[in-house]
């Protein structure tokens, strides 16, 4: 589940992996086309590029902190959904433990945004079989969201699955969260069977090939 096309794709530089990022207002996305939000870019020197591991371990595991923390509080609005939710929290705090886990090279990765010489935003990518990965953890620090965040962040975690030779990702998120399921058709992302057991009821998956 995730917080929330382009006019041209976010691509990685080779060396570096440092891309231009644009934000995503979620509120927005049913007026306005992928094109125009490209374009409607409010924070043009924000940029991207993949986790140093060796460095950035912990900024990683403060980000998944932060989106556990909206998670649970999206998730538990009652004690009765609160204990259904546990199991899925418990996940999440299983690898965030074991950071960087399914993550880590070679099958995973995570894509951090910077503004000011902070980290504002992630989005990780992990091996679910053979050619197929699943995108996760896409959270974007309430400071800074706006709009065309989203597209832009979420290109360049495909972008990433395409370079580990990954042939189609996917993702789920909850049916509560239409401005989310609207986004991701916009991305090209089809609807597919439930692939793991989420302890959120109604949960929806979604899944986009590669090109």
């Amino acid at each position: 589940m995730h917080p929330p096309a382009l006019s041209r794709p976010a691509q990685l530089t080779k060396h570096n992996r440092i891309v231009h990022l644009t934000h995503f207002d979620s509120g927005t996305a049913a007026s306005m086309s992928a094109e125009r939000r490209h374009k409607h870019d409010p924070h043009p020197g924000t940029t991207l590029r993949t986790v140093r591991w060796g460095e950035e371990i912990e900024t990683v595991r403060r980000l998944f902190k932060d989106y556990r923390a909206w998670l649970a509080a999206h998730v538990e609005p009652t004690p009765a959904s609160a204990l259904k939710s546990a199991p899925g929290l418990a996940i999440v705090d299983k690898l965030i433990a074991e950071l960087p886990g399914a993550y880590g090279p070679h099958r995973g990765d995570v894509i951090l945004a910077f503004a000011g010489g902070e980290v504002v935003a992630c989005g990780a990518l992990r091996e679910l079989a053979p050619r197929l990965g699943e995108m996760k953890r896409v959270y974007v620090r309430a400071d800074h969201r706006g709009p065309g965040f989203g597209p832009r962040l979420t290109q360049a975690v495909l972008d990433r699955a395409k370079e580990l030779g990954y042939a189609k990702v996917r993702v789920d998120t909850l049916a509560s969260m239409t401005a989310a399921i609207e986004f991701y058709q916009e991305m090209g992302f089809v609807p597919t069977p439930a692939f793991w057991p989420h302890p959120a009821p109604g949960a929806l998956y979604f899944e986009r090939t590669l090109e």
